[in-house]
């Protein structure tokens, strides 16, 4: 039997969660299970008496907070023979074994990203935090920095070994980022103009942690825009626009520093890419069914028809359509969804549990839908935190796209994510996981609520994280505005173009839960390596990545599937593409 190759483990100290939550203080580390549940990448989980001498079998150990005791002379001499460190956080009691030290808690600031050798593909503008410290250098390289130009980020090599330190909060970052602040009033609108979000009703952006100020750009090539900006329909110009998923960026930056620890250790960690196999990123479509008006139903259809879109269709309360249309969305293919409506337009139409779930049966009567599981709220409604998500989870909707924008100048990635995950509950909830998949929106209705020059921006900044671009349309804008309708067509014909299939909310959430119930696993073969897949249910045409030497076009020589080298995020992997089935996957590669 082989001996099996290093693993990444991860430090989880339970002792330090429990302090936190009797403190009513929020474990935010602990996030770290779903930025490493999207990878799919394998690791192992140890006590932090295990990691004072770390198992022979690890090669990485991560620890997602700040450790609690001094480095042991085993962790030391670990490191001196070639482990990898990762410390994400204020290193404490181990700064001198990190060769920096923590001088200044920072509540909020950005951080600019260095080339360096750990970073294989870096953001093109300096990223939103929120919490850590600055660290000042002793004898390690800085890899980021803070908008002072203090440390943000280092590694420091000792011995044959590394220490990465992060002074970055980066769970604490990428979820408020993604979930924002619980929503309780009117947001502050953006000073120039372009996003009166104080309009009297609650919503998402209203609790949108990026800034209006910092994190925003002009779409290449349009000029700046009069001041005072005038909010009307269509837009009389491009205003800034939110241009960068960054909590997808500083995920993305994490798993670069998995995959350089792991490299430098001589680890092989296999990750099991996003979509299927040649498929870099995903569009998705949703049209609501605002106004239930027969025509503009039927215009939708029509472009969408013509675009050759299958859209995920959040049907609003109250009215709705005729039966022969509703047949007809759904014999078209279109997913049937919910559009909550917490507007007080009609007498069920409130925020709360027992109107989405009237709502949520009248939706299943109109459209003989059973089993409804993708849901948008109508004016991306919200209130509290994530109250809404615990509806979700009695109702059976397993995935939302509610998070996005109202207003012209919050559109693209108000809440930084273009990749789907399961959101966080509050300390009072024990930080657990919502089985509800958050599928962040975009844009609405192009060349009417939106400036059409965003559009390439947002597919831009989709692809380059590889994650889904998402752009809804309204039936009325598609029946009543000939420039919507040409947007709606023109939008489609792109993403095809760029090779990233239209799939509605239902196939994403089926291939991201899919995804979750796969197990990988590496060991070495006589031959190369043998590669392990324990899988929950079929996923025809998986991808799966090892960041190995090649020095030609890998090889299958055991098992069915293809091989090749590509590039992802900078990085050269050996991809292996195979029809993973239910239970145990095994193949043989030859790198």
């Amino acid at each position: 039997m082989p001996e099996p190759l290093p693993v990444v483990a991860v430090v989880d100290d339970q002792a330090a969660i429990e302090r936190a939550h009797q403190a009513g203080q929020d474990a935010w580390w602990v996030y770290l299970t779903e930025v490493l549940g999207h990878l799919r990448l394998p690791y192992r989980s140890i006590s932090p008496d295990a990691a004072a001498a770390p198992p022979d079998d690890v090669s990485v150990l991560v620890f997602a907070t700040t450790p609690d005791a001094n480095p042991s002379t085993e962790l030391e001499q670990w490191v001196r023979a070639g482990g990898a460190l990762i410390i994400a956080g204020d290193p404490g009691p181990m700064s001198t074994l990190a060769g920096v030290s923590a001088y200044e808690s920072v509540l909020e600031d950005h951080v600019t990203v260095t080339n360096g050798s750990v970073w294989s593909s870096v953001p093109p503008t300096a990223l939103h935090a929120h919490g850590g410290s600055r660290l000042t250098s002793e004898d390690a390289e800085v890899i980021a920095r803070w908008q002072d130009g203090a440390a943000a980020a280092t590694v420091r090599r000792l011995g044959a070994g590394i220490v990465l330190t992060y002074g970055v909060d980066l769970w604490q970052t990428i979820v408020r980022i993604q979930q924002g602040y619980a929503v309780s009033a009117d947001g502050e609108p953006a000073a120039d103009g372009t996003a009166p979000i104080d309009d009297g009703i609650l919503k998402c952006e209203d609790g949108m942690a990026l800034s209006f100020d910092r994190d925003r750009a002009m779409p290449p090539g349009e000029p700046d825009h009069v001041t005072p900006y005038e909010h009307t329909y269509p837009p009389p110009s491009a205003v800034p626009m939110f241009d960068q998923p960054q909590a997808d960026w500083w995920c993305a930056l994490f798993a670069q520093s998995l995959w350089w620890s792991a490299e430098h250790a001589g680890a092989v960690v296999p990750w099991l890419w996003y979509w299927p196999s040649g498929v870099d990123a995903v569009a998705h479509m949703s049209h609501d069914s605002d106004q239930n008006v027969e025509d503009h139903g039927r215009a939708a259809l029509d472009a969408f028809a013509e675009a050759g879109v299958q859209v995920t269709w959040c049907h609003v309360f109250p009215g709705g359509y005729s039966q022969d249309l509703y047949a007809e969305i759904t014999a078209a293919g279109h997913e049937n969804a919910l559009h909550y409506n917490a507007m007080a337009d009609a007498d069920l139409a409130v925020w709360g549990w027992p109107f989405i779930r009237a709502q949520y049966a009248w939706a299943q009567a109109v459209t003989g839908t059973e089993q409804i599981i993708s849901n948008k709220n109508h004016y991306t409604r919200w209130e509290g935190w994530t109250e809404f998500y615990t509806w979700c989870e009695r109702l059976g909707l397993q995935i939302d796209e509610s998070r996005g924008p109202s207003k012209q100048g919050d559109i693209g990635f108000p809440f930084g994510a273009s990749h789907v995950s399961f959101p966080i509950a509050p300390v009072a909830e024990g930080n657990r996981f919502y089985d509800v998949l958050n599928l962040p929106l975009h844009t609405q209705d192009l060349a009417w609520a939106g400036h059409t020059a965003v559009r390439d921006v947002i597919l831009d900044g989709a692809q380059a994280v590889h994650g889904v671009a998402h752009f809804l349309f309204h039936g009325p804008h598609l029946h009543l505005r000939p420039p919507t309708r040409a947007a709606c067509l023109e939008l489609a014909e792109e993403a095809r173009r760029r090779g990233m299939p239209w799939w509605t909310a239902g196939r994403i959430n089926e291939w991201e839960r899919g995804r979750r119930g796969v197990v990988l696993s590496v060991e070495p073969h006589p031959d190369g390596l043998t590669v392990r897949a324990e899988a929950v249910q079929p996923m025809p045409g998986a991808a799966i990545l090892l960041a190995v030497p090649t020095g030609g076009d890998p090889i299958v020589k055991e098992g069915e599937g293809s091989a090749r080298t590509v590039l992802r995020f900078g990085r050269t992997f050996t991809e292996l593409t195979a029809d993973i089935v239910a239970g145990n996957n095994r193949w043989v590669i030859t790198p």
